[in-house]
């Protein structure tokens, strides 16, 4: 039977409520894992998904985007979290919440809890997105348009056009309203530069010692294929998911001086190139929120779309959305990223303040992931705890040494 009530919060708390389910008791909920281009690029992560509810009491503290896609889009106007969504048929408005926002609920039943059905969206990714790494949950597997089930024609909608500065051979991503728009060059010697411990998702902090994860040997982790790519894998922890709405934030981590934005330049139309440096961004494009002290993450003031992470430790290796990137061959952009899939980045957060269905629910779908990920997948990760090389390169006429992770 479904649950009486919703508890839904964002990460700064400042859009909280108690909302109903839509569905009587007794009647089954699917729920469907949305990959089209708006979700995307709305969101900043490789899929969406949504709890249908009734109108919720109220609005406040959210900002409103309307995308192409004919649903209007409502997040916290402070940490950018995607909380609702709202869409006209018929005359009659249809709400949804966002998965990752569900905390608590009551009326259990855990036979009746919702169960993700399906895909949608897929075509729009043109090489299957995050839905390769998730064909079943619990053994059932979702219907997607691959199955002959569920029969999908191409979104469409259409995503702003990208700048004309932006140079060739070089791997472009914008929110979906056009406001973050930036590309992303390859790795290059400044790149092996920055020192940054390990990330979780390589190695589970909660697993290796603090010592471990300082990374003393200043690996360049974040380097992959030879210095050709960067790397790239999925999340599940509390804060990313109440900072997207989501709960499967997909970053890829790459070095701020790799990053280059277009911002308005002073003749009307034209935009202009400019290294990312945060404290430059010009105002209304990117807002910044402060979710701890030294870690920051911005999101796109008009549409919401979660962009980036970084901290006062580590401030030239940037984490970014991976939903925001347009790369010729698809939503997953394997010529440039490397992706990780020996695990999903802080699985063991991914109830963490939850209870009840929106727990259960989420376990389920993470655990989905983690098996996708590694069925069938050669593994990234080194025998050894890290075994590494010294190797010298020369670039630019200027010879150095960097020290690589071995791996493909």
């Amino acid at each position: 039977m479904s649950p009486n009530t919703f508890d839904i919060s964002c990460l700064c708390g400042a859009v909280s409520q108690r909302v109903l389910p839509l569905v009587a008791h007794g009647e089954a909920v699917e729920l469907s894992i949305n990959h089209g281009d708006v979700d995307r690029h709305a969101t900043g992560t490789l899929c969406a998904s949504y709890y249908p509810i009734r109108e919720p009491h109220q609005l406040l503290g959210t900002a409103e985007y309307h995308g192409l896609d004919g649903w209007a889009r409502y997040f916290c106007n402070t940490c950018g979290c995607h909380v609702l969504r709202r869409r006209d048929i018929d005359g009659v408005s249809v709400w949804e919440a966002a998965t990752g926002v569900l905390l608590n609920s009551t009326g259990e039943d855990i036979d009746a809890d919702a169960r993700y059905a399906r895909h949608t969206g897929v075509s729009d990714t043109k090489d299957g997105g995050i839905s390769v790494w998730l064909p079943e949950i619990e053994g059932r597997r979702l219907d997607s348009p691959t199955n002959p089930v569920m029969v999908e024609s191409r979104t469409t909608t259409k995503l702003p056009p990208m700048p004309l500065i932006c140079p060739k051979d070089t791997l472009p991503a914008s929110c979906d309203c056009g406001t973050v728009s930036f590309h992303i060059i390859r790795p290059t010697e400044q790149s092996y530069l920055p020192h940054s411990g390990f990330p979780d998702l390589q190695y589970a902090a909660v697993e290796h010692s603090h010592e471990f994860m300082k990374n003393s040997d200043s690996l360049k982790w974040w380097i992959r294929s030879n210095g050709a790519k960067y790397l790239a894998g999925n999340c599940a922890c509390r804060s990313y998911r109440l900072i997207s709405g989501f709960e499967i934030q997909t970053w890829a981590f790459v070095p701020r001086c790799n990053i280059f934005f277009h911002v308005p330049g002073p003749d009307d139309g034209h935009s202009v190139i400019l290294p990312l440096n945060f404290s430059d961004l010009p105002a209304g494009i990117a807002k910044t929120y402060e979710s701890s002290p030294g870690v920051f993450r911005e999101f796109c003031a008009k549409c919401g779309a979660t962009a980036f992470w970084r901290d006062s430790w580590r401030p030239d290796v940037i984490e970014v959305s991976v939903g925001l990137l347009r790369a010729e061959e698809g939503a997953r952009a394997e010529t440039w990223l490397d992706w990780w899939t020996e695990r999903c980045s802080f699985e063991e957060e991914t109830e963490r303040g939850r209870s009840g269905e929106p727990a259960r629910i989420a376990r389920r779908l993470i655990d989905g992931l983690e098996r996708g990920l590694r069925s069938g997948a050669q593994s990234n990760r080194c025998s050894l705890e890290p075994r590494q090389i010294a190797r010298g390169y020369s670039i630019r006429n200027k010879s150095f040494t960097v020290t690589l992770v071995v791996g493909r």
